[in-house]
């Protein structure tokens, strides 16, 4: 008889442990104030990232209903960081427009070795898509500029130090996945200006480039 009073005082402390648990969930539940914390932003897109870059001198207006298109190429390997409003390149590349002022492969090589890392950065307003699945940005890209030592090739003639301004504009708005956290958006070379001030002057025969970029996040 004791054990079974026991038993039977067990019982209900197991049910009475058992109900204030049901209480405080169901409480949590059924409070009107409570929300869902909603943790996707625009800053899901800031990180590391490693991708491509493609290089294109033929428009889109221009490309439309051409046949016999080649492949598009591998492209060059990139990186940047992207923070709440710039995309940084710490190595831009540059070598088709060095190559489009001086016009010789040898010489942009060696332009670009002793100009070596070229710093850039793009400024962004991003905005979080009503799916919630990805963020668009609009970019507002500046000017890319560059101090490089033209080589005379004679030794008698000392090197030309150029001012060059690149004219950069965007291509189309730039879009954010965070499914696959993979970064695309264009923007585009329009013309290259020589010097500085009131002797700046256009490059002639300058083709506007389109900078073509897919990248992914190194860390998710």
């Amino acid at each position: 008889m004791k054990k079974e009073f026991k038993l039977n005082r067990l019982f209900v402390f197991m049910l009475v442990l058992g109900c204030s648990f049901s209480f405080t969930a169901c409480n949590d539940d059924d409070d009107p104030t409570w929300e869902k914390p909603d943790v996707i932003s625009p800053a899901a897109m800031f990180g590391d990232y490693t991708g491509k870059m493609n290089i294109l001198t033929v428009s889109p207006t221009e490309s439309e209903g051409l046949e016999g298109e080649e492949e598009t190429p591998a492209g060059l390997d990139i990186s940047a960081k992207v923070n709440n409003d710039t995309v940084y390149f710490e190595n831009f590349p540059i070598k088709d427009i060095v190559l489009s002022i001086v016009n010789d492969e040898e010489t942009a090589d060696k332009i670009i070795e002793a100009v070596g890392n070229v710093k850039y950065k793009i400024g962004y307003t991003p905005t979080l898509t009503e799916a919630k699945d990805s963020v668009k940005f609009v970019l507002d890209p500046k000017p890319l500029k560059l101090a490089v030592s033209i080589p005379s090739g004679d030794e008698d003639v000392e090197d030309q130090t150029l001012n060059i301004e690149v004219k950069v504009s965007q291509s189309e708005g730039g879009n954010y996945e965070l499914k696959t956290t993979k970064l695309k958006f264009k923007f585009n070379a329009e013309k290259v200006m020589l010097d500085e001030g009131e002797g700046q002057v256009d490059l002639p025969n300058f083709t506007p480039t389109t900078f073509d970029l897919l990248m992914e996040k190194t860390e998710k």
